[in-house]
């Protein structure tokens, strides 16, 4: 799958539980040539947030193929997550 998108969170969150929803509106609409994938940072057995530079959560990264080519830290809105996948 060319295109990834990475999104860290926590359970114990309020900003991760309000982006949430978004994330997965967002997911429904752009899913099939897009893989989404969601990684919450107390679980992260791979160390993903690690490798990826996670500072603050919710923080979502974007992949092509394999390479890493936008991230943002926060709680985006539809329309900025959108804009961040498609860029």
């Amino acid at each position: 799958m060319a295109k990834q998108v990475i999104k860290f969170y926590a359970n114990w969150c309020g900003p991760c539980k309000v982006y949430g929803p978004t994330f997965t509106k967002v997911r429904q609409e752009l899913e099939g040539d897009i893989e989404f994938l969601e990684i919450n940072v107390e679980e992260d057995t791979e160390n993903l947030s690690g490798q990826y530079g996670v500072r603050g959560i919710p923080h979502t990264v974007v992949l092509e193929d394999g390479k890493q080519v936008q991230a943002q830290s926060g709680r985006l809105s539809e329309e900025q997550l959108k804009e961040l996948i498609l860029k």
